[in-house]
């Protein structure tokens, strides 16, 4: 069983295989390469840190661009180093 983590906690202290909500800011986007398929990644920017937003097969997203403030719910992964979201549920906020 994995727990969900509701409050924004340090990225840091994000394990593996937590579920996570956060609200932020998308300071970088841009597509990177896994193997032969694009990914559309973001990193997703608040006072809890950054994570990176993947979305896999994915060339880019209409709507996930550099200042958009947006909400997501997913499971924490490594990659690289760097804690991540695969394929997030996302929201656009005002």
């Amino acid at each position: 069983m994995t727990a969900t983590l509701l409050a924004p906690v340090r990225v840091c202290h994000m394990r593996p295989q937590e579920r996570v909500r956060l609200t932020g800011t998308i300071r970088e986007a841009g597509t990177v390469r896994a193997g032969d398929s694009p990914v559309y990644r973001c990193v997703l920017a608040g006072g809890w840190g950054e994570l990176d937003l993947l979305f896999l097969g994915r060339g880019t997203i209409a709507g996930l661009t550099v200042g958009t403030r947006c909400s997501i719910q997913g499971t924490v992964a490594v990659r690289r180093g760097r804690r991540a979201v695969w394929n997030p549920r996302y929201q656009v906020e005002p």
